[in-house]
């Protein structure tokens, strides 16, 4: 893979400037309601939010695309949620997702100093390996998403 200079990374950025509107507009939607993601245990990734990070399950439904998967909701703060869903019935959605353009690099949440230390007091009591870079608390879920808890600025 070859190496862009930083001339030509700036080149690109500049580039990439002109969808940024002169005057503040709004966009066309409302914001996010959900995000979907596939699960391998249901009970495990439930026990992570509920107990560790402390985002409760608020549903549990059937999959209403297919009977043999099971959807679940974490509240994850103002209206918004995590919906997971298992299909344990098919082996290729067992795996964790690779690395890579169309992924998700992590999940942002906001969150307040305070609660930021009481989770990460809760990931050093269950030996759940984390980072902090630049303020953020960096760490995965049973699924392998990328979790960042970040202050409110």
């Amino acid at each position: 893979m070859a190496t862009i200079s930083a001339a030509e990374l700036e080149a690109k950025r500049d580039r990439l400037k002109k969808w940024i509107p002169e005057s503040q507009s709004d966009a066309s939607t409302q914001g996010m309601n959900h995000v979907a993601i596939f699960a391998k245990d249901l009970e495990a990734t439930a026990a992570f939010y509920n107990d560790v990070m402390g985002m409760p399950v608020v549903r549990i439904s059937a999959n209403r695309d297919s009977q043999d998967s099971t959807h679940m909701n974490i509240d994850m703060g103002n209206g918004m949620t995590f919906a997971f869903f298992d299909f344990p019935h098919v082996s290729r959605l067992q795996r964790k997702a690779p690395e890579g353009v169309g992924g998700i690099m992590h999940i942002a949440l906001v969150i307040e100093d305070k609660k930021r230390e009481e989770i990460k007091a809760r990931l050093e009591q269950h030996k759940i390996d984390f980072q902090e870079i630049g303020g953020g608390v960096y760490l995965k879920d049973p699924n392998g998403l990328g979790i960042e808890l970040m202050a409110n600025r």
